[in-house]
């Protein structure tokens, strides 16, 4: 089977249930990270002609959160990067909001669409990536 990577959607804080923006427009993306996750700022500087994205990074600069976005600026998918410090607590809130599909792997259900969330370790930071299930 194909893997299909998820990027999850996280705050800073924790909140009652996780913000799944996949198929939300760049607009509504920007106007729900200022409103629901205070602690990550966006950050314009960021330029690439390969991937049309968007970044939010916290205050700390723990986490960089990247949005995304086909041709009509919607979101495809989230990746989520983090330092390890928030290991334990992102793991935390994926098995408290998801179900568990395999080895660092969960998944659930929006809008009768199936997502897929993936956790990668990476040498100096993990990443949580949200896709939906093609």
């Amino acid at each position: 089977m194909k893997t299909v990577v998820l990027s999850l959607l996280f705050t800073a804080s924790l909140q009652a249930q996780p913000i799944n923006f996949i198929g939300m427009s760049k607009q509504e993306i920007i106007k729900t990270m200022q409103k629901n996750n205070p602690g990550f700022d966006l950050d314009e500087g960021a330029k690439n002609t390969t991937f049309n994205y968007i970044k939010f990074v916290d205050k700390y600069n723990e986490e960089t959160y990247l949005f995304f976005l086909d041709n009509n600026n919607v979101c495809t998918h989230t990746k989520l990067m983090s330092d390890y410090s928030n290991l334990k607590q992102r793991i935390d809130e994926l098995n408290k909001y998801y179900k568990k599909a395999g080895e660092n792997k969960w998944v659930f259900v929006d809008k009768n669409k199936v997502f897929f969330v993936e956790l990668k370790k990476e040498e100096w930071f993990f990443t949580i990536v949200v896709k939906q299930k093609t």
